[in-house]
């Protein structure tokens, strides 16, 4: 088995009573950490056979304690190009642009997750990827897995807050 090292954000900072609950609940192998926007977190480093595994455990002994729940899981994927030139370190918004636009590198540039009149979004995990392997930048890999547990934490938060959770979990099988 593969340790894992991720991090999972919480509702809300737990009370000194839930931190030892989540403890009890087996999450030994997490700290609770406060982030730098005030969020509070959730270190782990978990044994498992994969970090889809990994990570729905956690999720699962965290659901155990009343009151606490995971709202996301690892670093936004969701980017804006500017996010992503501040994440690579080495491209500017610029560069980015004329790589979407094809007036520079190979083409392909993968597709926005979200485009509208005020704002267009990119998965970091996809665009990273590309960059890498497209372009040949030296950027550090950016675990796919991630991206696809932090949306179906903040899709089950969405169904738990408008009461379908039944519905969305059909959704899921049909789809």
């Amino acid at each position: 088995m593969t340790t894992w090292s991720f991090r999972v954000t919480l509702n809300r900072a737990p009370t000194d009573e839930e931190a030892d609950s989540l403890y009890e609940a087996g999450l030994d192998d997490c700290a609770v950490a406060g982030g730098p926007d005030g969020t509070s977190l959730l270190m782990c480093d978990r044994e498992a056979a994969s970090l889809l595994e990994a990570i729905m455990s956690v999720v699962a002994e965290i659901r155990t304690v009343d009151g606490l729940w995971a709202v996301g899981v690892g670093e936004e994927d969701a980017v804006t190009l500017g996010d992503a030139a501040r994440r690579h370190g080495n491209r500017t918004q610029a560069s980015l642009r004329q790589l979407v636009g094809g007036q520079r590198g190979p083409g392909g540039f993968p597709p926005p997750l979200i485009e509208s009149e005020n704002i267009t979004l990119y998965s970091w995990a996809e665009v990273s990827e590309w960059l890498r392997t497209a372009m040949g930048d030296d950027i550090p890999e950016v675990n796919r897995d991630i991206a696809l547990a932090d949306a179906a934490v903040k899709l089950a938060c969405r169904a738990r807050a408008t009461h379908r959770e039944d519905q969305v979990r059909r959704l899921l099988e049909v789809a």
